[in-house]
C-alpha cells in the first residue's frame, strides 16, 4: 500500500474518536457503516481504496477503548445492482474487535450504494428510538438506490432518543455527493469529515479531538474528602495502578494532568471502572500529577505528585532483506499493550509505516517487507499517546528474481498450469489481465500458495491477454507473459 495515504488516513480515522466517548456511563452502542460498492476497487495513489479502508479500520478498531460497544455493517459486498445487499456483519458488543477486524478484510467490493438504507437499518439494530446510539458511515460515493439522505437524517433524529450519524466521504470529487452526505450528518448533529486532502484534515481532527481545559470551577464548591495514590514515578507508556477514594460520582475520573498545569490532562478513566485504576502512562517526559476530577463540580478534588520517565528499546535482524519476503526480527523493549515493530520508508515520520507485528507476538517475530526494493527502517513504536519511536535500525531491501512459465495459446474457458519461482507469501498470486489494463483490474485469478505448477482459469473471451505475477503487498506487477486466448 501506499505508504503515505495509508498512514495519512489512520490519522484521520483513528481521530474518530470524537464519536466514542471515554467514560463508560456516556459511550452509546455504535455501528460502524462501511461502503463496499463497486467504486471501492477505485485507486488513490496506485491502491485500492478498500484495501486503504481495511488497514485503517483495522487499526482503529484496535486503539478504541475497550468499553465501547462496536458493530459492523456492510452494504455492496455480495451482488452486483442490487439496493437490498446490506449485511449487519456484527452485532455491537464490547468484545466485537477481532471479528469486526476479520470481517472487514474479508470484504470484495461488488455492487451498489444504499447507503441511507444501511445507515436506517444500523439505527433500527441499535434501538435508536429507546436507546443513545451512534452510527460512523464510511462512503466514497452518492446514494445509488432512491432514498434520500437528508430526508433519512431527519427521520432519525425526530424519532431516536439521542442518535447521531457522523460521515466520513472518502475520496469524494463531486459537491453534489459531499452535500448529500454532509445534509445526513448534519441533520443528525453530527460531523461529515472529507477524506481527499487527508493530511490537513487529520491536522484538523487532532485539534477536534484534543483534550479541552475544563471549564472555571464554580463559585464555592462543597468541600469534597478524596484521595489519589499511585507510584511517585513510571516509564512512559507503562501501565500503572491508581488507588483513590472520593464521591464516585458519575462521570467523575482519574487522570495525569500534565506539567500540573490545570489544563491539559491525559490517561483519563472513570472511576465506575475500579479501584483501584489501571491506567496508561503518558509519553510527555517530566513532573505531572495524579488527579481525581469531580465532574459536577468540574475541579480537581485530590492530587498527588508524578513524574514520568524515559524508556529505551532494541532492535536486531539483518541488514538486508528481500522484496516481498519475511525478515526475523529480535527487540527488547518495554513490551506494553499496543506497542509494535513495523517497517518504513528510511527517514519517514508517524504515523507512516508499511507492514508491522505487535510485540505481543514475543521477542522473537517475522516481519513482511516492502514489495518496492530500496532503503528502508525497523522502528519499535511505544503505543503512547502520541505513539513514539523508540530506536530504529536500517534495511536494505533488495529486488527479487521471479519467473513464470506458461503455454503461449489457450483455449477459452479453460485452465492452464503454470510453473512459477517467487517469494515465500503465499499470498501471491498470477492473474490473467487485459493488456494496458491499470491496476486493480484482474480477468481470473490463483493465489501461489495453492501450488506449482499453478492452475489457472483462463479467460472466456478470447484475445490477447497478460499472464502478470503479483506481489500481495501492495498488487506490484513483478513479471508478464503474453498468452493468446482461442
Amino acid at each position: 500500500m501506499n505508504v503515505l495515504t495509508r498512514c495519512q488516513l489512520i490519522g484521520l480515522l483513528t481521530t474518530l474518536s470524537f464519536a466514542f466517548p471515554v467514560a463508560a456511563a456516556e459511550a452509546p452502542r455504535t455501528t460502524l457503516v462501511l461502503d463496499a460498492s463497486g467504486s471501492m476497487w477505485g485507486q488513490i495513489d496506485g491502491t485500492p481504496k478498500i484495501s486503504i479502508a481495511q488497514n485503517v479500520i483495522s487499526d482503529l478498531v484496535r486503539k478504541l477503548p475497550g468499553e465501547i460497544e462496536l458493530g459492523l455493517t456492510v452494504y455492496g459486498h455480495r451482488r452486483k445492482g442490487d439496493c437490498g445487499d446490506i449485511e449487519s456483519l456484527i452485532q455491537p458488543s464490547k468484545d466485537s474487535r477481532e471479528a469486526i477486524i476479520k470481517g472487514v478484510n474479508q470484504i470484495k467490493p461488488k455492487g451498489k450504494t444504499p447507503l441511507s438504507a444501511a445507515v436506517l437499518q444500523a439505527a433500527k439494530e441499535l434501538r435508536h428510538t429507546e436507546e443513545k446510539a451512534t452510527v460512523v458511515l464510511v462512503s466514497d460515493g452518492e446514494e445509488t438506490c432512491n432514498l434520500d439522505p437528508c430526508a433519512v437524517g431527519r427521520e432519525l433524529e425526530k424519532t431516536g432518543i439521542d442518535f447521531t450519524v457522523h460521515v466520513v466521504g472518502f475520496d469524494i470529487a463531486e459537491a453534489k455527493t459531499r452535500e448529500q452526505l454532509q445534509c445526513l450528518a448534519k441533520e443528525t448533529g453530527g460531523k461529515y469529515l472529507n477524506a481527499d486532502s487527508a493530511a490537513g484534515l487529520a491536522d484538523a481532527l487532532t485539534q477536534v479531538t484534543a483534550a479541552a481545559p475544563l471549564p472555571e470551577p464554580a463559585p464555592d464548591p462543597e468541600p469534597q474528602l478524596a484521595s489519589i495514590s499511585g507510584p511517585s514515578q513510571a516509564a512512559a507508556g507503562s501501565v500503572i495502578s491508581v488507588a483513590w477514594e472520593g464521591p464516585a460520582d458519575r462521570g467523575d475520573y482519574v487522570a495525569i494532568l500534565l506539567n500540573g498545569d490545570g489544563e491539559v490532562f491525559a490517561s483519563q478513566k472513570d472511576v465506575k471502572v475500579g479501584n483501584p485504576l489501571e491506567i496508561k502512562v503518558t509519553p510527555e517526559i517530566g513532573q505531572h500529577e495524579l488527579v481525581y476530577v469531580d465532574a459536577d463540580a468540574r475541579t480537581i478534588i485530590a492530587r498527588a505528585p508524578f513524574e514520568v520517565t524515559e524508556v529505551s528499546a532494541s532492535l536486531s535482524a539483518a541488514d538486508t532483506a528481500t522484496a516481498g519476503d519475511t525478515l526475523e526480527v529480535s527487540w527488547t523493549g518495554p513490551a506494553n499493550s499496543g506497542d509494535y515493530v513495523d517497517i518504513a520508508v528510511k527517514d519517514d515520520v508517524l504515523p507512516h509505516f508499511i507492514n508491522y507485528f505487535d510485540v505481543s507476538e514475543g521477542p522473537n517475530a517475522t516481519l513482511r517487507m516492502p514489495s518496492k526494493p530500496g532503503d528502508y527502517e525497523l522502528r519499535y513504536i511505544a503505543n503512547t499517546d502520541p505513539r513514539k519511536i523508540l530506536t530504529k535500525i536500517p534495511v536494505t531491501v533488495e529486488d527479487v528474481s521471479l519467473s513464470m512459465k506458461a503455454p503461449k495459446t489457450a483455449a477459452a474457458g479453460s485452465t492452464i498450469n503454470v510453473l512459477w519461482n517467487g517469494t515465500s507469501n503465499p499470498k501471491d498470486y498470477i492473474a490473467f489481465a487485459l493488456p494496458g489494463e491499470p491496476l486493480p483490474h484482474i480477468v481470473t485469478m490463483a493465489e501461489t500458495g495453492e501450488g506449482n505448477p499453478l492452475s489457472i482459469p483462463v479467460p472466456d473471451q478470447p484475445g490477447e491477454y497478460e499472464l502478470r505475477y503479483f506481489f500481495a503487498a501492495h498488487d506490484r506487477i513483478v513479471q508478464t507473459l503474453t498468452v493468446t486466448v482461442e
